[in-house]
């Protein structure tokens, strides 16, 4: 506890002490509603619409009434000044005249970046972008929640365990309690403006609380939609609002939206969201059939953001779109792989590639970034910089959902870690790496907080990157990279650049199947399955066409590899090994402190 930041601030100590993971009930002192505070890393949640509300406020700098009340006033005034050393005194009181600690390395500094985003909302939040479900939902019905007893303070590794694999019926409950106190207004007058409350002038027919999920019914078929608020977007899992791939995410809309939260509110919203966007009115010269149709075969490419992970192409191919030719890199196998004595290791960010080219950012699918004015201008304008748009260890769902929109305030949130200069390729990449050192370092031409130079050290032999991979596992990253010597810099798939990263193997039991499409129509596209944890997904990659005309039969345990979990509790890019044939139930992994989104943060090559 000696070396826990959170044991002793200023010399202030919290009324109860919180391990990591363990979490207290703290009843409303202004109505009946029971809201749970939880400690996570360095951050207190809290599940009352005051904490939520603050979405301008770094997620690890909030607080409320019912924190307060738990920690002490005294306490949580200096845990703020620790953790937002920038922000405004409280009300009443002198500025803070404590300095803020200097970083001991960039790698340091980038993760102290990482602690303190802003607008994160992450802990809590599901699947943030409708492109990118992999998985089906908990379909659990909502019921009243009866207050349960809080956890000894004394809390253990078993306790923090049982914390994780809580069960999602008492956090459904608990978020719909939240829910509907804050569609009441809030918790008092802790409740912060909802900026989606009432756009100029013009209110939403249902206000919808930020994770609430309604079910829509389309208005031409038998089909059913998903309509869902996530921080200051709105999502429809209709083809229609999925097609808008040149749109901000959070600047879209369909006939679902519109029916839901009246035409009138739509406009506002869209007119608010992208200010130089066409004219949601429909009054602007509608696009072609031609170009829509064109629109369509290009949306599934949109799901670039996800990484490169998925090995169907390099997304350097043939099109209208300008298609940056980046480096990729090649797998390198942990027994078999060249030694990497020499080599340089990086960490594998868990974000968006981006390329700039001097004037832009654009996917390595060619699509168009949005970020702000102030975001571009920290860059030069005489090179082109390969990077990844970086929102924090295990937080890719709410750095995809930031990067694809436009007008947010959450891209203060978003740092652009460089790592390449494909204009200087000739150059060995030691003095490219000089070169980003002398613009983006300390003391740089174009030093700024929101461009960061990702580090490298030089490995030593095989049993170090071993070492550095468990060290940056364990932190939460996703992996490490390796640069060979010298190098230069080439727009395509080399093994120059080597990724490495660890997967789990789990069980699990097959459910249903889900029909498939295109090739794969007639056959089982993919199959239906629940974990031992009692959570539901889909697992479609790694299928032979002979099993997926014959699949295992319903109630078989099957084997399946994935990266690591969502914030749902459900692999990450499941792929199918086998069937289990020696086992009659099903079995999760024991997942690391990274395996987990927003696990214990401040938590592509």
């Amino acid at each position: 506890m000696a070396t826990d930041e959170l044991a002793e601030i200023e010399g202030i100590k919290p009324n109860i002490w919180l391990n990591d993971g363990e979490e207290k009930e703290v009843g409303s002192q202004t109505s009946k509603s029971v809201y749970k505070c939880k400690r996570t890393f360095d951050h207190y949640y809290c599940t009352c619409p005051a904490w939520r509300n603050q979405s301008r406020v770094p997620v690890n700098a909030r607080s409320c009434k019912h924190l307060k009340s738990l920690l002490g006033d005294s306490y949580e005034e200096a845990r703020i000044r620790l953790k937002n050393p920038d922000a405004p005194p409280p009300k009443g009181k002198p500025a803070s005249k404590a300095k803020k600690p200097a970083s001991t390395s960039k790698s340091s500094a980038s993760n102290s970046k990482a602690a303190q985003k802003p607008a994160s909302k992450r802990k809590r939040a599901v699947e943030d972008d409708v492109e990118e479900e992999d998985a089906e939902e908990d379909k659990q019905p909502v019921k009243k929640r009866t207050r349960s007893k809080p956890e000894s303070t004394a809390s253990n590794a078993t306790t923090k365990d049982a914390a994780k694999v809580a069960s999602s019926k008492e956090e459904d409950d608990v978020k719909m309690d939240a829910i509907q106190e804050e569609v009441k207004g809030g918790d008092g007058d802790d409740a912060a403006e909802d900026e989606l409350a009432s756009i100029n002038g013009v209110k939403p027919k249902i206000l919808m609380a930020d994770g609430e999920e309604k079910e829509v019914s389309s208005l031409t078929s038998n089909s059913k939609y998903k309509i869902k608020r996530t921080w200051d977007h709105y999502y429809c899992s209709c083809p229609a609002w999925r097609n808008q791939g040149g749109m901000p995410v959070n600047a879209r809309t369909c006939k679902h939206l519109k029916e839901l939260l009246g035409d009138k509110y739509e406009i506002a919203r869209l007119k608010y969201k992208n200010p130089d966007g066409p004219d949601p009115t429909g009054k602007s010269k509608p696009a072609s059939k031609a170009k829509a149709a064109k629109g369509k075969q290009r949306a599934k490419a949109d799901d670039d953001a996800e990484d490169d992970d998925d090995e169907a192409g390099d997304g350097n191919g043939g099109g209208a779109k300008n298609i940056p030719e980046l480096l990729l890199a090649v797998k390198w196998d942990l027994e078999t792989g060249p030694d990497p004595t020499g080599w340089w290791i990086s960490e594998k960010l868990d974000g968006v590639r981006a390329f700039y080219d001097g004037t832009r950012m654009i996917s390595r699918l060619g699509n168009p970034f949005t970020p702000p004015a102030w975001f571009l201008d920290a860059l030069p304008k005489d090179v082109t910089l390969d990077g990844e748009l970086f929102g924090g260890r295990g937080e890719f769902q709410s750095t995809v959902s930031v990067v694809k929109t436009i007008n947010s305030p959450h891209w203060k949130g978003i740092s652009f870690q460089v790592f390449d200069v494909p204009s200087k390729a000739d150059l060995p990449f030691e003095e490219r790496l000089s070169y980003l050192e002398a613009t983006f370092g300390e003391n740089g031409t174009h030093a700024s907080k929101h461009v960061v130079v990702v580090a490298h050290d030089e490995a030593k032999d095989r049993e170090h990157v071993l070492e550095k991979l468990k060290e940056i596992e364990g932190l939460g990253g996703e992996g490490l990279m390796l640069r060979k010597p010298r190098s230069p810099y080439e727009g395509r798939r080399s093994n120059t650049l080597l990724k490495i990263k660890t997967f789990y193997d789990a069980e699990a039991i097959v459910t249903g199947y889900e029909p498939g499409k295109g090739r794969n129509k007639g056959v089982a596209g993919a199959l239906k399955c629940k974990m031992a944890s009692g959570k539901t997904f889909s697992v479609g990659t790694g299928l032979s066409d002979k099993q997926r005309r014959d699949p295992p039969k319903i109630g078989a345990i099957i084997t399946y590899r994935f990266f690591e979990l969502t914030r749902d509790g459900v692999p990450r890019f499941p792929s199918y090994i086998g069937e289990a044939v020696d086992k009659d139930e099903p079995k999760d992994a024991e997942i690391s402190k990274g395996g987990k989104f927003g696990a214990d943060k401040d938590a592509g090559d």
